[in-house]
């Protein structure tokens, strides 16, 4: 072969290289530029998928990890149910927070973000806890922690010891606060109780329970002429005793929260119960009680009402037993004869039965006339109430027969400064 056509073969050979370089070099380039596209895209598609996620407030959409951020690491800490509400950091997540900051956790904990969907604002949760005293003691939790509601639904599991004030003392957990709620936990679940400076405030040692009847308002004639019995009271009669509570702030406890304080499971500060018998000219006593955002107990003869009234409940103001239909006079020997002193037990049964039913099983009494006998208080026993209120006219103490509890009886002529002395 010619020296002039081999050099010719090698140029050519040299060419379809350069050109098979050039077309791989392209095709690196191309592939590099669509990588790039579609990486582009896919941190796209994320940040808007985190996007429909994130938001101030949120609620996990089922039961997941908690986690916690160790040395650049997401590491899973603990469990959280699935329903629970919790509010999530300021800072807005960037494409690569795939785990959303909690705020509202003690402590700095994440979760997954496609665990958790957008709501607006968190349920309002009931806070009355925080006018109980805590106990000068804490509790140190195990190594891991359980959190329940009070309907023992676990809510949080978290592997870490807590050292939290006690609340709420109950047989066999602690009621804690934690996540800004009243929470519980088991006393299996604490390592031990150590004595703790929580709070300066005394827990109060006799509480005064108020019996008021019926209200009517003065301005109206027809109502005057109406209630013109001694346990009538006038809406601004009542208006300024709920001035004095009010200005005064003591606190108007449910009678589930006076019982847990006669039991020892809870430290009130200075508080007074407020009760109103029978039912009969009720609403504007109630409407006042909503007004001024003080708790009221209602006893009701609940055969005088049908579910829908006892049942339209307000938000300061729950419904008792007074008896189904026992508010009868003359039915046992002595007083005004209250059936409960004497009559047959199947029929007081059946008639407490009832009546608890119908005040949805709340387990608290007052007795018709304020009659009660031995009997009255082991008929009770039998139908299941827990607690029963009298009249006396003095200050109740945990001194006091859990079934002969007494109250101050309220007339049209109590005044302001009879409030503050029956209080104390």
């Amino acid at each position: 072969m010619s020296r002039r056509r081999k050099k010719r073969k090698q140029t050519k050979a040299v060419l379809i290289i350069l050109i098979m370089l050039l077309l791989l070099g392209g095709s690196i380039v191309g592939y590099r530029i669509y990588s790039e596209k579609i990486a582009e895209k896919k941190e796209e598609n994320l940040k808007k998928d985190i996007a429909t996620h994130y938001n101030k407030y949120i609620k996990v959409t089922k039961d997941t990890d908690l986690y916690k951020l160790n040395n650049n690491k997401y590491e899973i800490i603990g469990k959280i149910t699935k329903d629970q509400e919790l509010t999530l950091s300021d800072i807005e997540p960037t494409s690569d927070d795939i785990y959303f900051k909690i705020e509202s956790l003690e402590g700095e904990y994440y979760i997954y973000y496609k665990d958790v969907s957008k709501i607006e604002t968190l349920k309002e949760v009931d806070t009355r806890y925080k006018n109980y005293l805590p106990f000068n003691k804490n509790i140190i939790t195990n190594e891991i922690t359980n959190f329940y509601d009070e309907d023992d639904n676990l809510i949080y599991t978290i592997e870490k010891s807590f050292n939290f004030p006690i609340i709420i003392n109950n047989e066999e957990k602690y009621g804690i606060e934690y996540n800004n709620r009243l929470l519980y936990i088991n006393k299996d679940d604490v390592k031990e109780t150590i004595d703790n400076h929580n709070t300066d405030k005394t827990n109060t040692t006799a509480i005064a329970v108020l019996n008021y009847h019926f209200f009517y308002d003065e301005t109206k004639e027809s109502e005057r002429k109406d209630c013109n019995q001694y346990i009538c009271m006038s809406t601004s009669a009542f208006s300024s005793h709920l001035d004095y509570i009010k200005d005064n702030n003591i606190f108007t406890p449910t009678l589930e929260e006076y019982e847990m304080w006669y039991d020892g499971k809870i430290n009130l500060p200075k508080s007074v119960v407020i009760t109103i018998d029978d039912g009969w000219r009720m609403t504007q006593g109630n409407e006042l009680l909503e007004e001024y955002k003080l708790n009221g107990n209602v006893f009701l003869i609940t055969s005088w009402w049908d579910d829908e009234v006892i049942e339209s409940k307000y938000k300061y103001v729950n419904y008792y037993s007074h008896g189904d239909n026992l508010h009868n006079q003359g039915v046992c020997p002595g007083g005004q004869g209250g059936a409960i002193k004497c009559q047959d037990k199947e029929i007081l049964l059946k008639d407490l039965a009832l009546s608890k039913k119908k005040v949805e099983g709340k387990t608290f009494f007052c007795y018709p006339f304020y009659e009660y006998n031995s009997y009255s208080i082991s008929i009770l026993k039998e139908a299941g109430f827990t607690m029963a209120f009298a009249g006396n006219n003095q200050r109740s103490s945990k001194n006091n027969n859990r079934y002969a509890i007494p109250r101050y009886v309220i007339g049209s002529d109590t005044t302001v400064n009879d409030i503050k002395n029956y209080i104390g």
